[in-house]
């Protein structure tokens, strides 16, 4: 045993040698996954019961986008109201869906760890190619209880984790530490103070830890700039964001920052509307019938509003790819 550890650090280390040897090889990407991973919308028929045949057409519209990537259910797709009959069969029909030809998250965060293992174990089983796992939805900031909650998650599946962050108390040290005792566990969305952040865990995750952010990627190309591995805005202009990605990847940035901002006017109309936004834009674009929401306090958009949408559109449409 190596003096400098005392039976603590030992043990620890043995175990996550364990843990390590123990997932297989084809349990992560070839490659660390990077670029945009559009959070879904989640359409309803006017009874409000999920409308399985506009998620279907969100689906395939967003592999026509050319996005890397994308998560169903999470916060922008209402998680809070869909029962958990409606997450296991909708998470297997977008699944179906989608048929790897893009990455697949399914959203497995819940209140407790026990209702989290029994979603992150459905995400495997249906063929989802990660999953994506807020912080307890109870609203702990108990690190030992998160600890716990996303220990029993990595454990109950192989496929790779995304980790939300949505408590200042969830800090870039102690997810780094959790990356080092769980091997599946490789990618974070960050949403507290994520510009910053993104700096932080480049510079010192050691490759380990992929930041990706959310934001309604305002903050795009700063994010990129620093390092990010991507963003998880909603589906609306999932094609205009999956195109700044590409440009900037492709070094022509210049054609990014144009085009982000024009994309931005809508960013920062989103924050003032809320996810409805979102919706509206897929009604637009013949994805979504209507823009209903189970809850009904998110209407937010009036006349003005749809007149600045129009000037939206006016200046992104050139760039659509469907």
């Amino acid at each position: 045993m190596d003096s400098s550890l005392n039976r603590r650090e030992f043990l620890g280390s043995l175990a996550a040698a364990s843990a390590l040897a123990a997932v297989p090889a084809a349990a992560l990407p070839p490659q660390p996954w990077r670029g945009v991973f559009i959070i879904m919308q989640t359409p309803y028929y006017e009874s409000l019961k999920i409308d399985g045949e506009s998620l279907k057409r969100e689906t395939e519209f967003l592999v026509r986008c050319g996005v890397q990537g994308m998560v169903w259910p999470s916060g922008a797709g209402e998680t809070d109201s869909i029962s958990h009959d409606e997450r296991v069969g909708f998470s297997r029909m977008i699944c179906q869906q989608a048929r790897h030809r893009t990455p697949v998250l399914v959203g497995v965060h819940a209140p407790n760890k026990f209702e989290a293992v029994e979603y992150a174990r459905q995400a495997e089983a249906m063929g989802a190619d990660g999953m994506l796992a807020r912080c307890q939805t109870d609203g702990t900031t108990d690190l030992n209880i998160l600890t716990d909650y996303f220990t029993a998650i990595a454990s109950a599946s192989k496929l790779p984790l995304c980790i939300q962050v949505t408590t200042p108390a969830v800090t870039v040290d102690y997810l780094i530490d959790l990356a080092h005792k769980l091997p599946t566990f490789r990618y974070v969305k960050e949403e507290v103070n994520p510009v910053h952040r993104v700096s932080e865990y480049v510079n010192r995750a050691s490759g380990l830890l992929v930041p990706m952010t959310g934001g309604g990627a305002k903050m795009f190309m700063n994010e990129m700039a620093r390092g990010s591995g991507g963003t998880m805005p909603g589906a609306g202009f999932a094609d205009i964001q999956a195109q700044i990605w590409d440009w900037f990847q492709a070094g022509k940035k210049k054609q990014a920052r144009d085009l982000f901002a024009k994309m931005l006017m809508m960013a920062v109309m989103e924050e003032e509307v809320t996810y409805v936004l979102q919706k509206e834009i897929l009604r637009r674009r013949g994805i979504f019938k209507n823009v209903l929401m189970r809850d009904t306090s998110k209407f937010a958009m009036d006349a003005g509003d749809q007149r600045e949408l129009d000037a939206v559109f006016e200046a992104l449409r050139p760039y659509f790819r469907v």
